[in-house]
C-alpha cells in the first residue's frame, strides 16, 4: 500500500482505479516563412477558431455550473483576443519571418513569465491559463482535435494539472475525483471541478507516478491522502 499526501478542501471520501489522463502537447520550432502576412493571417483564423470554442464551452458551462464559473471562458477569449498579445505574435512572426506556431509558443513564453513572477499566487494561476489559452490555437494551427477516453467503471483521474475546458468535457459519472500533482486550489480547471462535484486532492508532487495506472485507489479527502492499494 502507497500514501501520497496533498491538499484538499473537500471531506469526501471516494475510490476508484487510478486513470492517467495525458495531454497531447505542441512544442513548434522555428521554421522560415517568406509570407509574413500570410502567417500572421493563418494566426488570427486559428485565433477566430479557438474563439468561437471557448463560447461554445461557455454555452456548455452555462448548464452545468455557476454563471461565475461559466465565466472562466469568457476570461480565456478576453486572453486570446488581446490586443497586446496579438501584436506580440505578429512582431514575432514580422521580425523573425518565422511560422505562427513558433510566434504563438514565443509569445506565450514571454506573457506566462510576467504573470509567474508577479507574486501573487492568483496571477500564478492565471499563467497556467496563457497555456492553456495557447495551447488551443496551436491546436487550431496544427489541425488536432481532442479525443477523451470513455470510462466504464469508477476512476481517479491523475494528472500533472488539467484546464478548466478539459474537466467539463471529459466530466463523466465514472469520474469520482481528480489527484493532481501540482496544487491547484486556485486554478480554473479546479474550480469547474469543485462546481461539478468533483472532489481534487492536488500537490501530490512526482510521488504520483505512471506506474499506479489499473491500481485500485481511495481518496480520503478530510486527510489529504491518496491511499493506493
Amino acid at each position: 500500500m502507497k500514501i501520497i499526501h496533498g491538499k484538499s478542501k473537500s471531506d469526501k471520501k471516494v475510490s476508484g482505479v487510478i486513470s492517467f489522463y495525458r495531454r497531447e502537447t505542441f512544442v513548434p520550432l522555428a521554421e522560415h516563412r517568406d509570407n509574413p502576412l500570410a502567417e500572421y493571417e493563418r494566426f488570427m483564423q486559428a485565433r477566430d477558431v479557438a474563439a468561437d470554442e471557448l463560447d461554445m464551452l461557455f454555452c456548455i458551462a452555462a448548464e452545468k455550473v455557476s454563471a461565475s464559473a461559466a465565466s472562466i471562458f469568457e476570461i480565456q477569449k478576453m486572453m486570446i483576443e488581446d490586443k497586446d498579445f496579438n501584436k506580440l505574435v505578429s512582431g514575432i512572426i514580422k521580425s523573425q519571418k518565422c511560422n505562427a506556431e513558433f510566434a504563438v509558443k514565443c509569445a506565450s513564453k514571454i506573457f506566462y513569465d510576467l504573470l509567474r513572477t508577479s507574486g501573487s499566487e492568483y496571477m500564478r494561476q492565471r499563467a497556467e491559463d496563457i497555456f492553456y489559452t495557447s495551447d488551443r490555437i496551436l491546436r487550431k494551427l496544427y489541425g488536432h482535435d481532442k479525443c477523451f477516453k470513455q470510462y466504464t467503471q469508477d476512476v481517479i483521474i491523475c494528472v500533472d494539472t488539467i484546464s478548466s475546458s478539459d474537466v467539463l468535457l471529459m466530466h463523466s459519472p465514472f469520474i469520482c475525483a481528480l489527484a493532481m500533482k501540482k496544487e491547484a486550489e486556485l486554478s480554473h480547471g479546479a474550480i469547474i471541478a469543485e462546481e461539478l462535484g468533483i472532489p481534487i486532492i492536488s500537490g501530490l508532487g512526482n510521488e504520483l507516478d505512471e506506474r499506479f495506472e489499473g491500481k485500485q485507489a481511495l481518496v480520503e479527502c478530510s486527510k489529504g491522502e491518496l491511499i493506493i492499494a
